[in-house]
């Protein structure tokens, strides 16, 4: 074994990884049972003094009994996503074999950028694009990549870390066809983009990276459900294109952030495609129901669309990030980045095939192992059966807190998301959920819709039920109840 200085490079590493094993798995029983805390949320220098960080940074010796210690600490911080009453961001409470695919990767540290920095990272990537893309009802491509391969037609994709990155890449694509110039030249100063009043974040910051600023974003009509209404396109369009302007894209939501709501994409579709504009779905959470029989119908048209984003990270049981960008003709993503380094694009042996030109990102992780791994221990039918629950439970709150005198829900759910408010003001349901934050007993977040603030769920947790949400409305009345006495007196 190689030594320096007479020392053993290696870390005791199998027995190391018996204590992280044996940690992880008191944490996540602590979890399922719901005994423990949800979320802990201490003082930022609180937590750095209790983990000693200053110490082992400068002295080190994080290894056997100081590492059992030490994650004993950590994990006592952690927020607990596997918790019953874990109903909090759109984050996966993960499958124990998708952290073993982040493992493995994490370990061996390949690259599927370069196809010879890691041959079987990236051929589980390309073998899970291809998956993806035949889910959407595009054309896979081809595994024998040959000289005309590039010539060919059939759809493309790549991972990459996050939502935020993926809808940054789809809109620059769509920039690309409508400005080629544009690594030459420049951005034009007449592009534009269509949003729907109710998009996530990321579009818009997207946006203004790619310098189209705020006055060349046209938010597109929504209806009561926050859902665009096709029937209000025309006019949107014509106004943009009186003010002299250019779409690169227009985008919709399948489904959306705040209450998980997805737009008609058929008819959106049917109107780029009349209009010659590119289509762009943000799926990140609700694309995962394209693998559930019961539920895929709510991405109707979705072949129809230019580009998707896909985040594997939500509702396909997978730890953070792993986020698809596809589109359906490769062609598009593979000359969107025009790159020059010798030490990468050259002449060389190549019997695979390298993501790098599709990426912002040079160097990145293995995220195809977490994704796979996950669908590779419990099968498609399995991950269906998951998002079918999810989705059934919402249905099920939904229906138990409609009917329910003191409360209220704005929409009916869509997906795995729901919506909800006791009778209050904005202040009363932020009260109420910084009350079970610093409890620890529940952990969700709100949202605006339609101009109120909302107690949020998301059901992210295999290990949530009907009654879990049941103590939630009980104590949330005991709460209220206080609030209201505190505020006659």
């Amino acid at each position: 074994m190689l030594q320096i200085k007479g020392e053993n490079i290696y870390m005791p590493f199998e027995s190391d990884i018996q204590i992280v094993t044996k940690s992880l798995t008191e944490f996540k029983n602590d979890s399922l049972s719901g005994e423990k805390q949800v979320i802990n949320q201490k003082k930022l220098q609180n937590i750095i003094s209790d983990l000693d960080l200053e110490n082992y940074a400068v002295n080190g010796g994080l290894t056997g009994k100081s590492l059992e210690l030490f994650l004993n600490k950590y994990l006592s911080y952690s927020t607990r996503l596997h918790h019953p009453a874990y109903l909090g961001h759109q984050c996966a409470a993960p499958h124990y074999a998708s952290a073993l695919g982040a493992l493995v990767n994490g370990f061996i540290n390949n690259v599927p950028s370069v196809y010879e920095m890691g041959p079987a990272s990236s051929s589980i990537e390309y073998f899970i694009i291809n998956w993806m893309l035949e889910k959407i009802g595009w054309k896979k491509a081809p595994v024998d990549i040959n000289s005309d391969y590039h010539d060919l037609d059939f759809g493309g994709g790549v991972l990459v870390d996050g939502g935020s990155v993926a809808n940054l890449t789809a809109l620059t694509i769509a920039r690309s066809k409508v400005a080629p110039e544009v690594w030459e030249k420049g951005s034009p100063s007449n592009l534009a983009i269509l949003l729907p009043r109710v998009s996530h974040y990321s579009l818009e910051k997207a946006a203004g990276i790619l310098g189209i600023g705020k006055e060349s974003i046209y938010l597109l009509e929504i209806d009561r459900k926050g859902a665009i209404i096709p029937g209000k396109l025309p006019e949107v369009y014509n106004r943009l294109i009186d003010d002299g302007k250019i779409p690169i894209a227009l985008a919709a939501n399948a489904c959306s952030t705040a209450v998980g709501i997805y737009d008609p994409l058929e008819e959106i579709a049917d109107f780029c495609i009349e209009n010659k504009v590119w289509f762009h779905v943000d799926g990140a959470h609700g694309a995962s129901a394209l693998i559930s029989e019961k539920h895929k119908g709510l991405l109707k048209g979705i072949e129809k669309a230019d580009s998707l984003i896909w985040d594997a990270h939500k509702l396909l049981q997978t730890p953070s990030l792993c986020a698809a960008l596809l589109v359906r003709d490769h062609k598009y993503l593979d000359k969107c980045f025009p790159q020059e380094a010798s030490y990468l694009f050259h002449e060389k042996v190549q019997p695979g095939f390298d993501f790098i030109h599709r990426t912002i990102e040079t160097t990145r992780a293995g995220l195809a192992e977490k994704l796979f791994f996950v669908l590779a221990a419990i099968g498609e039918k399995g991950l269906a059966k998951f998002i079918n629950n999810q989705y059934q439970l919402a249905q099920d709150v939904y229906n138990y807190i409609n009917n329910l005198n003191d409360f209220e829900c704005p929409v009916r759910p869509e997906s795995n998301i729901l919506c909800f408010k006791i009778h209050g003001d904005d202040k009363t349901q932020m009260e109420i959920r910084n009350r079970l934050i610093i409890e620890g007993s529940y952990y969700f977040t709100t949202a605006k819709f339609n101009n109120e603030r909302f107690l949020r769920l998301v059901f992210m947790s295999p290990n949530t039920t009907l009654q879990h949400i049941k103590k939630l409305i009980s104590r949330i009345r005991e709460i209220n109840s206080s609030i209201t006495s505190t505020k006659f007196f």
